[in-house]
């Protein structure tokens, strides 16, 4: 059956783009696929890794004929085997790990690693509000935040979307914006009972709501993964403003 299959036109456009799109050195997970592949060159890409399993091999099988549709050579000669999750919960933390493993090799246009661009100083902002279309045909509005950074070798300023940042830089530092000149960050269930218990109050630490902090009269944007948090409070750094 895997000979048999043929991938679409569409599917030829979109993997031109996409692959084109990508740097050298850029790994690529096709979602829940069980693969991991590097572009080593513009027509050389090789599997990087392959769950242990006969479906998944048929969707190697399926990657290669594509890529040989657009011009790319696939070599599979030693990739890492790995072993099958045993669990949801084991099959989502492998992921998460392996999506983590593949942000650090994200870059700019000028091959400049995300990574490398001084992301633990930088925190959400606001962007905009954005209407969408729900799949009962209703509309809402979402507000639509980002990190920006500069990219030290061209001068371009770069959005980063908070989901890709939080894969980029791990909770540490997603749980956490400023405001009032100050650095708020989200603490563990653990970590509040510890800062009740040693009598801190809200001398460092205030609930987080969606437009209010506890404590503060005036409104103000708040990302909405923070809100409901207890979140420390402590005064920016020269380097962070």
């Amino acid at each position: 059956m895997t000979d048999e299959w043929k991938p679409t036109k569409e599917l030829i456009e979109w993997a031109k783009g996409h692959f084109a799109q990508m740097n050298v050195g850029g790994l690529w997970m096709p979602e829940g696929s069980g693969l991991t592949y590097v572009k080593e060159s513009d027509t050389k890409w090789r599997l990087q890794s392959i769950l242990d399993s006969d479906e998944v091999r048929e969707n190697h099988d399926r990657m290669k004929t594509l890529m040989w549709d657009v011009g790319v050579t696939v070599i599979d000669d030693s990739p890492a085997i790995r072993r099958p999750p045993r669990s949801e919960e084991e099959a989502y933390l492998q992921e998460v790990t392996m999506k983590r493993d593949i942000a650090q090799s994200w870059a700019d246009k000028d091959g400049t690693l995300l990574i490398d661009m001084g992301l633990e100083n930088v925190y959400p902002e606001y962007i905009e509000d954005k209407e969408i279309l729900l799949d009962n045909g209703d509309t809402t509005n979402i507000e639509i935040w980002g990190y920006k950074v500069v990219n030290p070798n061209t001068g371009d300023e770069v959005v980063i979307d908070p989901d890709d940042y939080h894969l980029l830089m791990g909770d540490q530092y997603f749980m956490r914006f400023c405001y009032g000149g100050m650095v708020w960050t989200a603490l563990s269930r653990e970590q509040m009972v510890n800062h009740i218990d040693e009598g801190k109050g809200q001398t460092s630490a205030a609930g987080v709501g969606k437009k209010y902090i506890e404590g503060f009269n005036e409104p103000t944007s708040i990302p909405p993964w923070m809100w409901g948090t207890y979140c420390e409070f402590e005064m920016m750094t020269d380097e962070e403003e």
